[in-house]
C-alpha cells in the first residue's frame, strides 16, 4: 500500500494518468472531456500551489485515492449511459453518478476548506460541506439546463423530464456529500 502512495505522489504519474483518461474521454462525449480536464485542473493547481501539503497523512491518502478512483468510476458510468449498454439504466445510473460526483466533490477540495474543517464542530462541518456540494452542484444543474436548453432539437415533452431529473440529481447531491461528510469524519478524525 505503501508504494501505491509513493506512485500517486508523483507528478509524472498524474500527467500521464490525466493526459489518457481526457484522451479516453473523447470517445464518450466532449462535455465529460471539459470536466475531466477541470477535475486534473484543480488537482495541479492544489498540488503545485502547496494546498495538498496542508492535508495530514489521512487525508492524503483519501484525497489521492479520490483523485484516481472517481474519474476512473465516472468515466465508467458515462460510458455505459452514453453507449446504452444496459437498456433503460439510464436514471439509475444518473443517480449513482451523481452520487459519486458529490462525495468526490466534498474530497478533492478538501485542501481547500481543511483549515476551516479543522475550526469547526462535526455539525458545522456538516452543514459546511453539504451547503459547499449543494452549490457546486448547483452550478453543474445550471450549465446541464443551459446546454439542453440550447439544443437546436428541443421536444418540450422530453425537456420538462428534466425537471424532475434535475430534482434527483439535487437529491443525490445531498446524500453524496452527506456521505462524503462521513467518510472524511470516520477515516480522519
Amino acid at each position: 500500500m505503501t508504494k501505491i502512495f509513493k506512485i500517486l505522489q508523483s507528478n509524472w504519474f498524474w500527467i500521464f494518468f490525466a493526459t489518457c483518461l481526457i484522451l479516453f474521454s473523447f470517445t464518450i462525449f466532449s462535455n465529460w472531456v471539459v470536466m475531466v480536464g477541470i477535475w486534473f485542473g484543480l488537482f495541479f493547481v492544489f498540488r503545485f500551489t502547496q494546498l495538498e501539503a496542508k492535508l495530514s497523512e489521512k487525508e492524503h491518502r483519501i484525497y489521492l485515492f479520490t483523485v484516481l478512483l472517481y474519474p476512473l468510476v465516472e468515466s465508467w458510468i458515462k460510458w455505459m449511459i452514453e453507449k446504452n449498454v444496459i437498456p433503460y439504466s439510464w436514471f439509475w445510473l444518473n443517480r449513482l453518478e451523481h452520487f459519486c460526483w458529490a462525495l468526490a466533490v466534498v474530497i478533492i477540495f478538501l485542501p481547500i476548506f481543511t483549515d476551516i474543517w479543522k475550526t469547526l464542530k462535526w455539525w458545522q462541518s456538516l452543514i459546511f460541506l453539504i451547503g459547499f456540494t449543494c452549490f457546486i452542484g448547483n452550478l453543474n444543474e445550471f450549465f446541464e439546463y443551459l446546454l439542453r436548453s440550447r439544443s437546436s432539437s428541443i421536444n418540450y415533452r422530453i425537456f420538462a423530464a428534466y425537471y424532475w431529473d434535475t430534482i434527483y440529481d439535487m437529491m443525490m447531491n445531498i446524500i453524496g456529500g452527506f456521505v462524503g461528510f462521513m467518510v472524511l469524519t470516520w477515516k480522519t478524525r
